[in-house]
């Protein structure tokens, strides 16, 4: 059996980690980059914590797998009906079973040249540089550089909630004295973080007001023009903008839509995570239309769930059914602060953030071995340097 697995992300690395070593699987992992980089910690990076923490390269997680073959590539087409897909580069990889395990991108709303005229932290060298801008204006004394942050979602919060932070460390660095940013913190909905309680989310919109965050709701941003970001009515100056409103499926998709049926801006996939009309194609993680996907959480689970399947089905035994799994949600918000929503409880304040911690190194343990994971855990405490 031959499982081409495409994507270096969560459920990709999982998938291929989780078929390592395994009898009759020979499996392939295409992958656009060649480290494996933990999403929900770039923030820190971007603000000042060491990029260690969140970075592990592909070929350290499988120096021990025998049946594993790393790929550096991108694929950008798919013929089902040959079972085999096409990279940029114009390679042609076959597979009895295909996993597309891609992530998502950022999602500009057709904005145009968003890429030239924001920073966003999605990537890690997308992080290193947000970090360099904000240096930059915070190495400068009696200055007060303008900070617009674009999302009250989980990464525009935590951001929001982390850049004063990062500030006093610049400052401290470089003896720049009287430096009062103003962060400005833009959401389209009514409130901050709307995927989570209102009652939570008035906890944080409270904690961000008294980091000083000037938060603008139910706000659209119409532009962003070089030094400005235009919103309705009025401009407002800044030093940088910070993009974090939105993410949508990968390029890959779009030029692809005909072997896949979308629902929801996601592929439609079946009990056993199978694209509609296909036996040998699944689709994990982000793109996939299961409830809670777009959390680190459920690609792994995802992951661990067909990773199971295809042991079954190299034994000649019956493949299992997909249940879903409640995922918990944190966001951290300021030094020691979270707010934390899972099936059964709700909190806020220092034990959410202990527990969000407790998750990083919980998603760590996936990927590497304990002694490893608890070294490269360790790192989210250590300043970068800058």
């Amino acid at each position: 059996m031959h499982v081409v697995v495409v994507g270096g992300g969560f459920g990709g690395v999982k998938t291929a980690l989780a078929l390592s070593n395994k009898k009759n699987i020979q499996v392939t992992l295409i992958s656009a980059s060649t480290n494996f980089e933990y999403h929900g910690a770039l923030y820190r990076s971007a603000t000042g914590r060491s990029p260690l923490e969140v970075m592990i390269p592909l070929r350290t997680i499988f120096k021990k797998s025998t049946n594993i073959d790393l790929v550096l590539d991108q694929i950008i087409s798919i013929q089902p009906e040959y079972k085999q897909i096409r990279s940029n580069s114009n390679n042609v990889y076959e597979y009895d079973y295909l996993v597309l395990a891609m992530g998502n991108t950022l999602n500009y709303f057709g904005l145009p040249d968003m890429t030239k005229k924001t920073f966003s932290a999605n990537t890690m060298n997308q992080a290193i540089a947000l970090r360099h801008k904000l240096t930059e204006l915070f190495k400068k004394s009696h200055s007060n550089p303008s900070i617009v942050i674009v999302g009250g979602g989980a990464s525009g919060t935590e951001i929001a909630g982390s850049v004063d932070m990062y500030r006093r460390l610049v400052a401290r660095k470089y003896g720049a004295v009287d430096v009062k940013p103003k962060i400005t913190l833009i959401e389209g909905a009514e409130r901050v973080l709307p995927m989570f309680d209102p009652v939570l989310s008035a906890k944080a919109y409270k904690q961000l007001q008294k980091l000083g965050v000037d938060i603008r709701l139910n706000t659209i941003v119409d532009a962003c023009k070089p030094g400005k970001v235009c919103v309705k009515g009025t401009d407002i100056m800044a030093d940088a903008i910070i993009w974090t409103a939105g993410s949508r499926p990968v390029d890959f998709y779009n030029d692809n839509q005909k072997p896949f049926v979308f629902e929801k801006g996601r592929v439609k996939v079946d009990s056993f995570l199978r694209a509609q009309g296909h036996k040998d194609i699944f689709v994990i993680g982000d793109n996939a239309n299961t409830p809670y996907a777009g959390m680190a959480q459920t690609a792994i689970h995802h992951a661990l769930f067909i990773a199971r399947n295809f042991v079954l089905l190299s034994k000649g035994k019956k493949a299992t059914k997909y249940h879903a799994w409640h995922p918990m949600y944190v966001v951290p918000i300021g030094k020691n602060w979270a707010v934390l929503q899972s099936a059964r409880y709700q909190w806020s304040g220092y034990r959410a953030w202990r527990a969000r911690r407790r998750a990083d190194l919980w998603v760590l343990r996936h990927f590497e071995s304990k002694g490893r994971a608890l070294k490269q855990w360790r790192q989210g405490n250590k300043i970068a340097r800058f």
